[in-house]
């Protein structure tokens, strides 16, 4: 940070380089350091929080558009979206993945395929309405507790949730289509506003 302090104070082609060779020996050493974790999730929290540190001290000592922090805004971005999939996934991974197999028949107009999930919907059906709020209360906890910086552990848990929110709209729109509209289990799906209502307790106060 202090480098790149200097540079934009004096600007010189040969320290551009020596910046851009150091951005990629940082980048390179910090994926290297995250392969050493057993688990995906655990690589991705070592990698968010590391890029996060790394963010604040070039933003703290430079300006906030230099080509370094956009370069580490762009890592850490793509890396926390990973993380929400990654979190959902363990929570609801059984709907996800559902609902990305139901859209795909009903772009292929192949209702009859759908009509054959009526006994898998059904089950989603009961396991989302007997766990969604116990795991809204453990992805908050999970998240919160992954992430030093609360800003940036609001952040990701917002993004989180609002994913989950766009997942359950595509589950409620893809149940109102006739045959999935009409099995006995459809009359008991959580109403999506309900959900909305639970999301909202979860909303940082600051």
């Amino acid at each position: 940070a202090a480098v790149v302090g200097i540079n934009e104070t004096f600007p010189h082609e040969q320290m551009h380089k020596l910046l851009a060779f150091l951005q990629e020996e940082v980048e390179a050493l910090i994926l290297r350091l995250a392969s050493s974790f057993p688990t995906r999730k655990d690589q991705l929290l070592f990698l968010i929080n590391n890029y996060d540190v790394i963010m604040s001290i070039i933003i703290e000592r430079t300006k906030d558009d230099t080509k370094e922090s956009d370069a580490f805004r762009e890592q850490l971005r793509a890396r926390s979206e990973e993380f929400v999939d990654q979190i959902l996934q363990a929570h609801f991974g059984y709907l996800m993945s559902w609902i990305k197999e139901a859209e795909r028949k009903l772009e292929k107009g192949d209702m009859e395929a759908l009509r054959q999930d009526e006994k898998k919907v059904s089950e989603i059906i009961t396991t989302f309405g007997a766990n969604w709020k116990l795991s809204l209360d453990r992805i908050n906890g999970e998240t919160l507790s992954s992430f030093p910086n609360l800003k940036l552990g609001t952040g990701i848990l917002q993004e989180t949730l609002t994913t989950l929110l766009q997942y359950y709209h595509r589950f409620t729109r893809l149940m109102s289509v006739a045959p999935l509209s009409q099995i006995p289990a459809a009359a008991n799906i959580i109403n999506i506003h309900q959900l909305m209502v639970e999301v909202k307790k979860y909303k940082p106060n600051f």
